[in-house]
């Protein structure tokens, strides 16, 4: 039905419905600006956190249902313990950037994680390839995203002090001894 043929009261009834609908959409704008400002500050947020944590964090995103993990993001505690620059890592396999990851189980770990979703602890463990080596503890777990997260410590060097302690003669033992294990 055209406008003229209309009732002055249904004319008024369909105006107080478009300004109904108007008044909606306006609060749906305004929440949606809320919710867009409070997901900027969560991303600033876990921004700050991971970019500046002392262990090292890898996000991943899987190819091929899991037969390949392919870079997202890299922190900088990660440049530092693993010897390379964030640009090098982005958008690149796992297995091109740390070719001895599967032979140190990570992968493995990648794959199940990514497959049920529980979260796994990798002890610590070897890592060596043509770039690096040194002993790695890690904790893999899976983002709503599907993406996967490994945050590691580099413990060569406790792992190295702890072997030379084994090493020292027995007089040493008793002051280190009484210093707590580290949690």
């Amino acid at each position: 039905m055209k406008d003229k043929d209309k009732t002055k009261e249904k004319l008024i009834t369909e105006l107080v419905e478009l300004r109904q609908k108007i008044t909606e959409l306006e609060e749906m704008k305004n929440k949606s600006k809320i919710t867009e400002k409070s997901l900027l500050e969560n991303e600033k947020r876990f921004r700050g956190l991971f970019d500046h944590m002392s262990s090292g964090g890898a996000v991943y995103e899987a190819k091929d249902n899991g037969r390949d993990f392919i870079f997202k993001d890299f922190n900088r505690a990660a440049e530092k313990i693993d010897k390379i620059k964030k640009k090098d890592t982005i958008g690149k396999s796992v297995l091109k950037v740390f070719p001895g990851v599967k032979d140190f189980g990570l992968f493995k770990v990648f794959q199940e994680v990514y497959k049920t979703g529980k979260p796994q602890y990798h002890p610590i463990s070897f890592y060596q390839d043509q770039r690096i080596t040194g002993w790695r503890e890690n904790y893999v777990y899976k983002l709503p995203s599907g993406e996967i997260v490994a945050v590691y410590d580099d413990i060569t060097e406790r792992t190295q002090a702890e072997e030379n302690l084994r090493k020292s003669p027995n007089k040493n033992l008793p002051a280190y001894s009484e210093v707590p294990p580290r949690p």
